[in-house]
């Protein structure tokens, strides 16, 4: 199978179940890994790359249900997710206050 997508491309993915849509998505953004063949980002192999090596360089994924942490308040929710994508408590900050319009 050969899948070629853009950037700011939006596409959607449909067929029946047991037909590999989640299996594709876990491929891609390295929560699996394939059997054969190649998995290539701006003309770069990335089969091996974990999956949040993955994320840092713009693959990632959402699954049908977030967990947001009780605990915290909206704004730190949005911090977690900005350090887990590699940021810095700094920039996780910023990009708190960007994406929250603060």
């Amino acid at each position: 199978m050969t899948l070629e997508l853009h950037r700011h491309e939006v596409v959607g993915l449909i067929g029946p179940n047991g037909a590999g849509k989640t299996t594709l998505v876990n491929v891609v953004t390295g929560f699996d890994f394939p059997t054969s063949g190649t998995v290539s980002l701006e003309g770069e192999d990335i089969t091996s790359w974990p999956a949040h090596r993955r994320g840092r360089a713009g693959l990632a994924r959402t699954f049908q249900h977030g967990h947001l942490f009780r605990g915290l308040s909206v704004r730190e929710n949005v911090e977690v997710a900005a350090l887990g994508s590699g940021a810095g408590a700094g920039e996780a900050s910023r990009r708190a206050d960007r994406l929250l319009g603060l």
